[in-house]
């Protein structure tokens, strides 16, 4: 790599823009950073860099795609790490015009500490080179690359990010309307829902504004919600009638049967074909 190949990330004082110059830097690039307070602009920090990683909130991406736009030339990769993508590439594609081009998505927070195992999408946009050089940095740390498409990479995201983050939610509702003192819920929990409250701890370090933009901006979010809220109303009904043990084993033999099928996928390192 020439030593004009610097790193430059806009947003590079937010979280996760913290986390990459903190990842790059350890992986031995020069990296430079731009934000509101930062000591660059974005224009002066495109202008000194030959990738630019675009971390910064999906309101604000098309604002700073547009300013950047000009200043992007042919020897410039961008990436960006948007938790959607359909928009983000739509954007990409109308005015960036120049450069290789590469949309993916992070499914991990700053802060991991060790990052094999977790999942990047990625989504090729135009440009070989980049693609080349940041498989090779991403596979060196055991991070799964999955190639997806940015429609289908929304629709799943609405049941894996939005779904999950909502039900996170009820759940610590739930706990705290029923007035069981969260003391006793930890040491009289069983094995796996000990795990779901190690899930929900988690949130303590999460961005409210973040969660959300990630809740409000997918618009599969809507659906996948309804759909939680009517099969728990439907479940709930079945369970208060006289057919009750029936539907109980209606529904526990479903979810077994994605049980089995989830054992067979989990026991894989990555996705063959997602």
């Amino acid at each position: 790599m020439d030593d004009n190949f610097r790193i430059g990330i806009i947003g590079g004082k937010g979280k996760m823009g913290s986390f990459f110059k903190n990842f790059f830097e350890k992986k031995g690039f020069s990296v430079l950073i731009s934000d509101i307070s930062g000591p660059l602009t974005n224009i002066e920090l495109v202008n000194k860099s030959r990738v630019i990683l675009i971390s910064v909130p999906l309101q604000a991406f098309q604002k700073v795609i547009e300013e950047i736009a000009e200043f992007i030339n042919f020897n410039h990769w961008v990436i960006d790490i948007c938790s959607l993508k359909r928009e983000p590439v739509r954007i990409m594609k109308k005015y960036l015009k120049k450069g290789e081009i590469l949309a993916t998505h992070p499914l991990f927070g700053p802060y991991e500490k060790d990052l094999k195992g977790k999942t990047i999408a990625f989504y090729p946009i135009r440009g070989k080179n980049i693609i080349k050089w940041f498989k090779k940095i991403m596979l060196e740390e055991g991070i799964n690359l999955v190639k997806i498409s940015p429609k289908k990479h929304d629709e799943i995201m609405a049941l894996v990010q939005v779904i999950n983050h909502f039900w996170l939610i009820v759940l610590a509702k739930i706990i705290k309307d029923s007035k069981i003192p969260l003391k006793d819920v930890v040491f009289l929990s069983t094995p796996s829902f000990l795990s779901q409250l190690h899930i929900l701890k988690r949130l303590s370090w999460q961005d409210a504004e973040l969660y959300t933009k990630i809740q409000l901006n997918n618009p599969m979010g809507k659906k996948l919600r309804s759909l939680l809220c009517k099969n728990c109303v439907n479940f709930n009904k079945g369970l208060n009638s006289k057919n009750a043990e029936s539907i109980f084993k209606e529904y526990f033999n479903l979810a077994k049967e994605m049980a089995i099928r989830l054992e067979k996928l989990l026991n894989k390192v990555s996705p063959d074909n997602i």
